[in-house]
């Protein structure tokens, strides 16, 4: 068995983009797309209620801690499956629901976007394209928000339709805090911070 899932991963390492098809840590079918954050581990699982020997993949977005469930998928030898993918293009518009845009999860509260206004069956392509933070800030609600302008663009729910795409890396660079050593007097403050 183990020799199975060795398999499923052979010629892949870290850092690769991939989709990974398999379960989560509550036994629902999930792909993750990103990343291959850290070295496959194979791990004792659940699988219809019964232990199972599994290939354990972290797949997220860059810098995302591998310790963090929602990068977890495990793979079982007659069920799952890993591909390479192209990496993510920035600029390049997708619509889907906020759910689906790596790195969104309630924890973290560094993910960047170019925001291109909400989606939907109606909607037939971005109508704007603006860098956000997506702050999750209580009851299950997401700020789009930009701290350079201190500016909110939308406050929705993780099944919300989006325009977005990957911020282009000069735009993330700008972004990033300042090694200069300078210290600065005030830091934005996210909106979540009050709630």
């Amino acid at each position: 068995m183990k020799t199975e899932l060795q398999k499923m991963i052979d010629g892949f390492s870290v850092g690769d983009h991939v989709a990974a098809t398999g379960s989560d840590t509550r036994g629902h079918e999930v792909t993750r797309t990103g990343y291959l954050l850290a070295e496959p581990k194979l791990v004792n699982a659940r699988r219809n209620g019964s232990p199972a020997k599994g290939l354990r993949l972290c797949v997220g977005a860059k810098g995302t801690d591998p310790s963090e469930r929602t990068t977890w998928t495990t793979l079982f030898p007659d069920a799952g499956s890993v591909e390479r993918t192209p990496e993510p293009e920035p600029g390049k518009w997708s619509m889907t629901e906020l759910r689906y845009v790596p790195g969104v999860k309630a924890s973290s509260h560094n993910t960047r976007i170019l925001y291109g206004g909400k989606g939907g069956a109606r909607s037939s392509g971005p109508t704007q394209s603006a860098p956000v933070n997506v702050v999750y800030t209580t009851e299950g609600l997401y700020v789009l928000w930009d701290p350079a302008t201190d500016k909110t663009y939308a406050v929705i729910t993780l099944a919300t339709k989006i325009w977005w795409a990957h911020v282009p890396q000069e735009d993330a660079a700008a972004d990033a805090p300042s090694s200069s050593g300078e210290s600065e007097d005030a830091e934005p403050t996210s909106p979540a911070a009050g709630s």
